[in-house]
């Protein structure tokens, strides 16, 4: 069981809403993990550079001087091919010119050639991986999340995540070794959780145990790979990126694979993005100037979020995601600590500026959707248009739908909410004289006759757009009734009851969907969000049911 101490506080202070992000998505099973040569390299398992160092030095591959004579910007993959080749005209130096060219020989030496990545893969490691878990400073704590995930991606050849599941098993599960073991993501599954996949194929460190059936680790290998993924052949990774938000460790964004793969989920999927680990040590030199530039980069080329971690915390992260922790207790430390653990985006605008379709593409959050019901049939027409009658039975209508909204903030206890429309918006729709009477039918309706609940308060992103081209949009639903003025009066509506503080107001003129989405994910994972800073909904009603924000 765990028990949240300093280490978890010091992490929470600094991504907090990164941690609640990630709980949730493990919570909903849209959660992954992927791993690099960092996960294995405290044991003695070599990087790939490392790796071709050693098989270079190996007596029967004798390829140092092969090495030496590649350039040096040459990649790993080209080095690699250029080992094997060597190995494999060495073996056919020694074969009889009858057995040259076939079948026989060259599966031979492809097995050779296996058998010295297996030793010189594991050359470094003092008995089994699986029983050096307790040493590991923080696979412990990881694989409980990999039992309880879908599938765990390592892009690593030895099989350390097998033996320590392995290792770990219940005795009680008998009927398997609880996990299963794929170089292909496209077959149906035998498991639904604890699939490990080996993109670059695996090497176990048992010899009785059965390689997989391919390996990358040549440049042909690699190009073919890394031609698939253009071509769609990795389409079940890509699928699997697009639904899950994933937590990279042990990674560098050195890969070419790798980085493609992000780079196609970030074109596709421009509201989805993924957590990367930056491994730092306790005398780490990066200034905070750097982590920002570091961070940013990753941020728009990747879609990644980058977290700065120690081996301690990357530990505490692990435990603090796993459902393993009761949800009562994770909400109770964060409000004693005063941790902020809700995070609340209000998206709005004119009618047609796109705020449901930016929104859309952040289902990756707890996305609260601008009607919780069926829409009500006369929100088609302009409200200035609707009878009187129309209008009591439409704002009843609407009113319910924020206070069910309200309601659900309210309940939940922590994570990244997205909400399309602000509980102010129908303000906006209403004429100045209008406002105050509003406002106080909507503060009873939000919190009760009685005022016992509050609106709750969150950043607003007020997006505005071109209102001749939103008139345009309009008519393609119907909605011709909302001329090019009247979007521009409701814009200046918006602007006007929602005020200035803790409101972003994005000029959409000019820019494609996924631009938009991208500078919206700006301010929902990266910049600042300040309880002090917050736009205070509930203050707001208040002012303008005292007529006073009218005039502001």
């Amino acid at each position: 069981m765990t028990t949240l101490g300093q280490p978890h506080e010091n992490l929470l202070r600094r991504y907090a809403r990164h941690v609640v992000h990630l709980r949730r998505q493990m919570k909903e099973q849209r959660f992954g993990l992927i791993f690099g040569a960092g996960l294995s390299k405290s044991f003695g398992v070599p990087s790939w550079d490392d790796l071709v160092g050693k098989l270079a030095a190996d007596s029967e591959v004798d390829g140092e001087r092969i090495l030496a004579a590649i350039p040096p910007r040459a990649g790993l993959p080209y080095k690699t091919e250029m080992l094997f080749e060597h190995f494999r005209k060495t073996r056919y130096t020694i074969s009889s010119p009858e057995r040259h060219h076939t079948r026989e020989l060259e599966y031979e030496i492809a097995r050779d050639w296996r058998s010295k990545v297996r030793e010189r893969l594991y050359a470094g490691v003092d008995g089994q991986l699986g029983t050096k878990l307790d040493s590991h400073p923080y696979l412990n704590a990881l694989l409980p999340l990999i039992r309880k995930t879908h599938m765990t991606i390592t892009y690593n050849f030895d099989d350390f995540i097998e033996q320590s599941l392995l290792h770990t098993k219940d005795p009680s599960e008998r009927s398997s070794r609880g996990y299963e073991t794929v170089t292909n993501p496209w077959p149906q599954f035998r498991r639904q959780e604890a699939i490990i996949y080996h993109p670059n194929g695996m090497i176990p460190q048992n010899v009785l145990e059965a390689p997989s059936d391919h390996l990358v680790f040549s440049e042909a290998s690699f190009a073919e790979q890394l031609m698939g993924i253009l071509a769609g052949n990795q389409a079940g990774l890509q699928s699997h990126l697009s639904k899950h938000t994933c937590l990279l460790i042990g990674l560098s964004l050195d890969d070419e694979t790798l980085r493609s793969a992000l780079m196609h989920g970030a074109r596709f999927c421009p509201g989805n993005f993924h957590y990367y680990v930056s491994y730092v040590d306790e005398s780490n030199s990066l200034s905070e100037s750097q982590r920002q530039t570091i961070s940013r980069a990753n941020f728009k080329v990747y879609n990644l979020i980058t977290l700065f971690l120690t081996n301690e915390e990357i530990n505490a992260l692990a435990e603090m995601i796993d459902t393993g922790l009761d949800d009562k207790e994770f909400s109770d430390f964060l409000d004693k600590q005063k941790i902020e653990k809700q995070f609340r985006f209000y998206v709005t605008g004119p009618m047609g500026v796109g705020k449901s379709t930016v929104i859309n593409h952040f289902r990756n959050l707890r996305v609260l959707d601008e009607w919780v019901e069926e829409r009500h049939k006369l929100l088609i027409k302009p409200w200035p248009e609707l009878t009187n009658e129309e209008r009591e039975d439409v704002d009843r209508w609407i009113m319910s739908q924020f206070r069910q909204k309200n309601d659900t903030l309210r309940k939940e206890s922590s994570g990244i909410f997205m909400l399309d429309r602000g509980p102010l918006d129908p303000l906006a729709f209403a004429e100045e004289p209008e406002r105050s009477p509003k406002a106080e039918k909507m503060l009873k309706a939000i919190c009760g006759a009685e005022m016992n609940e509050r609106v709750a308060s969150g950043r607003v992103i007020l997006l505005t757009g071109d209102c001749d081209d939103l008139a345009l949009r309009l008519i393609l639903s119907k909605r011709e009734g909302y001329t090019s003025d009247k979007l521009k009066k409701m814009e200046k509506a918006l602007k006007q009851v929602y005020g200035k503080d803790g409101v972003v107001c994005f000029d959409t003129r000019g820019l494609a969907p996924a631009d938009v989405v991208r500078r919206v994910a700006e301010i929902v994972h990266l910049e600042d969000y300040d309880s002090d800073k917050l736009c205070d909904l509930h203050q707001r009603f208040e002012q303008i049911r005292e007529d006073v924000a009218s005039v502001q």
